[in-house]
């Protein structure tokens, strides 16, 4: 298993000490960095269901069914509030984890589910 330590998404080195116009209850500076000027990474995620149904007898029906989840295995990592290291820029979250669903979430690692369904 590979150990994640997170992407350099923002250089921090890009932005200097603005003059504050805003202070915060816990005594963070807000600047002149206006609403949406730092875009996060995107998001792609590709599922896909295949099934098939089969008489076997005139009672008796079966259906085979496979679903795969995150098809190209793409990693999504979070974007958004909390989701960069403060003051590092680094992302090391993916978003399924971020929203509290690790390994389950949108976005995670490759999954496939495999069932056969028989009715009578």
């Amino acid at each position: 298993l590979q150990d994640f330590t997170g992407v350099q998404w923002v250089n921090t080195a890009a932005f200097g000490t603005a003059s504050c116009f805003q202070i915060t209850s816990d005594g963070r500076c807000y600047g002149t960095l206006r609403r949406n000027q730092i875009h996060g990474p995107g998001f792609s995620d590709v599922d896909l269901g295949v099934s098939k149904s089969f008489v076997i007898t005139e009672r008796f029906k079966a259906q085979l069914k496979a679903e795969m989840f995150n098809l190209f295995n793409r990693i999504n990592l979070a974007s958004g509030p909390g989701a960069f290291g403060y003051g590092s820029g680094q992302i090391t979250d993916t978003i399924g984890d971020f929203n509290g669903a690790p390994g389950i979430g949108p976005g995670e690692a490759f999954n496939a589910v495999l069932s056969l369904k028989i009715t009578f």
